[in-house]
């Protein structure tokens, strides 16, 4: 798939070069540094389009690596990624001052699931328990947050415990480690198989934003061209994917990746595939609620409105290209 692991210290680029299997294309390809935080479903349409040439038909040489969340966005920050996937920890480096835009909504709002041990019935038995959540300015922790509310129990009374990646977290929690998680399709599904409860859906309590696109404010003045270039492939992986002919092809895609049973894999495809946006936006009064749920969990008294946040420039022209 091409998609590495890479750590921040400052030199990406530099890290980039040491990996035989990240190369340069023969074409004169535009080269972009996409990031996204893990190989669950909500990426799917980077690195299935990536696989299925989307990129390559506009002439994009993308290359996807996985880091935590938190290191994505230093490393946007620096300039040493182009894109980041990570909205929702986008959202709150934005409220901070950084200089960071949405450029693109992916999924319009998140997908993971609350998921607990066997014997933890109820979001009340989590009480005094560990949580596992990606990180403190995550969407996960933020959409725990909420279902730990909507369920009356006063956030306060569980410890969360920050992974800094989805794989970590389902790793705790089927290892015991853990009292529950918050896991994207297709962790969720594979470990409800297993006996694990299926305590709530993140997307019944806040819509907060799933996968999406950042981009620093540097960036998109310096790289327009690449930065339309790379929505428009998107939006065609995702009207590829939306496709019902082409449903067997992404349930067989998934069972390659994942090595899970077919029937999980089609209950976590059809998990993504409604929450993904059909031209990568989303409703105004939607963002608007999710900026007021950040806001409130992080502190941060200053109002913003959804332009605050986003550039969606890039995306109208992306979307009137490819329905002319």
């Amino acid at each position: 798939m091409g998609i590495k692991v890479l750590r921040f210290s400052g030199g990406l680029i530099a890290a980039l070069l040491f990996f035989p299997s990240v190369r340069c294309s023969a074409k004169s390809n535009t080269r972009a540094i996409v990031h996204i935080p893990t190989k669950s479903l909500t990426s799917m349409p980077l690195f299935f389009g990536k696989d299925k040439g989307f990129f390559t038909r506009e002439n994009v040489d993308v290359d996807l690596v996985l880091m935590s969340p938190p290191t994505a966005i230093a490393a946007l920050v620096a300039g040493e990624l182009d894109f980041s996937t990570t909205v929702g920890a986008g959202i709150s480096a934005t409220m901070r001052g950084l200089p960071i835009k949405r450029i693109l909504y992916i999924q319009q709002y998140v997908t993971f699931a609350l998921m607990a041990a066997p014997e933890i019935k109820s979001v009340r038995d989590l009480i005094g328990k560990s949580v596992g959540a990606v990180a403190l300015t995550d969407a996960t922790a933020i959409a725990a947050r909420e279902i730990i509310k909507g369920n009356g129990v006063d956030p306060a009374a569980v410890n969360f415990f920050y992974t800094q990646s989805t794989e970590s977290s389902r790793t705790a929690l089927m290892s015991k480690k853990l009292a529950a998680a918050m896991l994207p399709p297709p962790f969720a599904e594979e470990t409800q198989v297993r006996g694990f409860n299926r305590l709530a859906d993140a997307k019944d309590y806040a819509p907060l934003s799933g996968i999406g696109l950042l981009a620093s404010s540097d960036t998109l003045k310096r790289n327009s061209i690449k930065a339309l270039s790379v929505i428009r492939a998107v939006l065609r992986t995702m009207l590829y994917m939306r496709e019902p002919k082409n449903h067997s092809e992404l349930v067989d895609y998934i069972l390659r990746i994942h090595k899970i049973d077919s029937t999980v894999a089609a209950e976590a495809l059809a998990t993504v595939m409604a929450v993904y946006s059909k031209d990568g936006t989303k409703p105004r009064d939607a963002v608007q609620k999710e900026i007021d749920i950040y806001r409130e969990a992080l502190k941060i008294t200053k109002p913003f409105t959804p332009e605050e946040l986003e550039d969606m420039s890039h995306q109208r022209r992306a979307y009137e290209f490819l329905n002319r």
